[in-house]
């Protein structure tokens, strides 16, 4: 739960970004703060992390791995504005399969060290 994903944000430390699971991510979390915390009304946690799972469980789809962008106290949950989703789609399909959360237009390309397959590449969905 929260130690567990606080253990391995910390054995990251020096990396660009950490990144972690979705389970690891989401195991636990009931804060709407530490994910989509710009939407009105927020779709909740429990719903991020069954649309995101869905969206792992595509065929065309590899990973999808949570960003990490900032620990916040030691009792609180990290917070992320983003997600990778490492696959052979399109932006515009990974787009439509994440809807539902109302994510900004995603974007390719990615900041933290992520192993892609040599056929995928990695669409990013963030919530600013």
């Amino acid at each position: 739960m929260l130690a567990d994903l606080l253990a391995e944000i910390a054995s990251q430390e020096g990396t660009a970004e950490p990144v972690v699971p979705l389970e690891l991510f989401f195991d636990g979390n009931d804060d709407p703060a530490s994910i989509g915390c710009n939407l009105s009304p927020h779709p909740g946690v429990s719903r991020f992390a069954s649309v995101l799972g869905s969206i792992r469980s595509q065929s065309s789809v590899h990973d999808v791995l949570v960003g990490i962008e900032e620990v916040m106290g030691p009792d609180e949950w990290p917070f992320s504005w983003h997600v990778y989703v490492v696959t052979t789609a399109s932006a515009a399909e990974v787009a439509a399969w994440a809807a539902e959360l109302r994510p900004e237009t995603p974007s390719t390309g990615w900041d933290a060290a992520i192993e892609v397959p040599s056929d995928h590449h990695v669409v990013t969905l963030w919530w600013d």
